[in-house]
This record gives structure tokens, sequence and C-alpha cells, in this order.
């Protein structure tokens, strides 16, 4: 088995979801397990009419929920079969629905909690989970959609979740692979749900985090990250164009170009793929041909003496200078206590 991660831009669209369909037709002997982003900017969308109720703008909520419903209503209609359009409405005035009656909960209130961010940002890959799903069947591909809410277990820090591991793989291990023996797997990234069934989100990104834990679930041969460029680059192209493909890559170097700032992979991703030595590919879903970026344990020699160069941006540097800290001990101790104490993440310690 494999899995094959699409992001936003992959599925944004009825004619991006054919090439999906184009693209995982050919790995069918691989019994591929499909994750899924939300549709194009659906989740940057569901966050703005959550703002606009808590703001009480209901001339603006309501036409957003309506334009999002009418979207996500054209785009699978033009690629549903026939035969399942009318389970089709169901399931869109169903979600809909709820969606509606939720925001306009959050307008009374006039409150964003992270939980209700969850609740609130998870409908955009239940909905782009299932319209792949019937996507792939009208393409011929035998397809079942599995709710990643059953098999992804986190605590209860919402919007920033953490997986519950043990939980979590063993739904994974008990469900997917008999399923992934005789049809794909369809299944959405990002969302999952604590023991007692609330909905949560693994973080913004935490689509690929979805994908790589599937992996390791179910032992998976492989993990595709599906995006829209070519791989792994020697530079970001927003910021400097010309860049090359980084051809292999280790997991320890991705995982460091990733946390200072490479957008192509979300830093947790390869966490689970180290645990359990399975490689991640880096590919465009675009141009499918492009051999794209291989990460794999074991740093690769390379001629150039940097293989890449990442940026982040809105660093906040702390410069602690205390006359206590000579011939002293402890000082450090105290001082990341603090850190700890705040939550507060360190890029980078330099002392002296």
């Amino acid at each position: 088995m494999i899995v094959m991660k699409f992001g936003g831009t992959s599925v944004e669209s009825a004619a991006a979801i054919e090439s999906v369909a184009a693209i995982v037709k050919t790995r069918l002997d691989r019994k591929p397990v499909v994750v899924v982003s939300a549709m194009g900017k659906t989740t940057n969308k569901l966050l703005a009419i959550a703002q606009a109720a808590i703001a009480g703008r209901r001339d603006e909520y309501l036409p957003q929920l309506h334009d999002l419903r009418g979207y996500h209503s054209r785009e699978a209609r033009q690629v549903a079969p026939l035969s399942e359009r009318a389970e089709l409405d169901r399931v869109l005035d169903d979600h809909f629905q709820e969606l509606t009656e939720l925001v306009k909960g959050l307008a009374v209130l006039g409150e964003l909690t992270p939980r209700s961010i969850d609740a609130i940002s998870s409908y955009g890959e239940r909905l782009s989970s299932y319209i792949v799903a019937l996507a792939f069947r009208h393409s011929g591909i035998p397809a079942a959609h599995v709710d990643s809410r059953r098999l992804i277990v986190t605590d209860n820090r919402h919007t920033q979740a953490a997986p519950l591991f043990d939980l979590t793989y063993a739904r994974l291990a008990r469900e997917i692979p008999p399923l992934a023996e005789r049809q794909v797997v369809v299944m959405g990234g990002f969302i999952g749900a604590t023991a007692d069934g609330v909905p949560s989100t693994l973080g913004r990104g935490g689509s690929d985090y979805t994908a790589s834990i599937a992996g390791a679930g179910i032992g998976a041969e492989e993990i595709q990250i599906w995006t829209d460029v070519d791989g792994m680059l020697t530079a970001d192209p927003t910021i400097l164009p010309g860049g090359r493909r980084v051809k292999t890559i280790s997991f320890s170097e991705a995982a460091e170009l990733a946390y200072f700032g490479a957008k192509v992979l979300h830093p947790a991703t390869v966490l689970p793929a180290i645990e359990r030595n399975i490689p991640v590919l880096i590919l465009n879903s675009r141009r499918p041909e492009v051999a794209g970026t291989r990460i794999v344990a074991e740093a690769v020699h390379c001629s150039n003496i940097v293989k890449s160069i990442a940026c982040k941006r809105n660093i906040t540097l702390v410069n602690i200078t205390s006359t206590r800290m000579l011939m002293a001990y402890g000082f450090l101790k105290r001082i990341f206590e603090l850190f700890d104490r705040f939550e507060t993440s360190v890029d980078i310690v330099s002392t002296s």
C-alpha cells in the first residue's frame, strides 16, 4: 500500500480532481490510500464566515455560505456519477444546513472558541474527501470514503491537536487495509476527533501530517505528497525564482528546512515516517511525469555544500544579558522554564 496526499490546489476544481483521478489510476496496483485537503481556499473562506458571524455581519456571512455551497455543488456535479447526484445534493444540503446552524449560533454568542474553529474548519475536508471519492467512481475507480474523524484520535488542544498515536494506529490498521484490498480509500486530511468524538484539527497544513500518520499506521511502503511544485527546491520560488529541484534529501534535512520556512512540507510530516522508516516523495500533480524529491532516512552525499536555503519570517529575537550569568549555573534552566510556562517554541539558541 501507498499513501497519496493531494493539496487544496490539486482538488480545487472539477478539472483538477479529474487529473488527480488520472494519477491515482496509474497506481492502482499499489493499493493507494488517498488523503485530500479542502478544495481551493475553502478553509480560509470558512474562517472568514466565522469571523463575520461573531461580528454580527449577517448580510455578509449568509451570502458567503451560499457562495461556498454553490462552489462545491458546481464542481462536484461535473465529476459525480449521474446515478449519485441526488445523493450528492442530499449530502451537501445536510452539511451546509449543519454549518449554517453552527454559524448562526456563533452570531448569537459573538465569540469564537478554538473548539468552534475546529468544528467549522472541519467541513472543508469532510466535503472534499466525499466529492473526490464520487469523482473516482465516476472515473471507473472503485473508491470508498472514510471519515477521518473516526480514525485520527487526538488530544483536546483544539486548532493544534496532537494525535494519540497508539489509538490512531490501532484504528488505521484495523479499518484501512481490508478496504484498500478492494478499493481506493479516500479520507480528509487535517481533521480528527478527540476520544470523546469532538471534531479537532491538526493545525494549518496538517493534511501532510495526516498522510504521514496514515502511512505509519498501515505500514505503507511509500508516502507521496502531491502539490503544485516539482519537489523541494534549492530556494523558495516565491522569494527567489529559478530554484532547482532537490532529487534526494534526508529526513533530518527535510525537517530542518520545513521547520525554518520551506512551505512545500509541513514540519511535522516526517516524524511518523522517520519512526517507521517510510520514504516520502514530494511530487507535482500538474506535472506527474517529474520525478520530484525523495526523502529518505540517511543523508545522501551531494557535491553542493548547501542543498537548499529556507526563509522564515516574523521571528522574534530575544537577547538576554545579565551579570548574574557569570560563573553561575542553572541560569538557562530558569529562562527555559519561562518559555515552557507560556508554551513558546524556541527556534535557535546561541550562548556565549
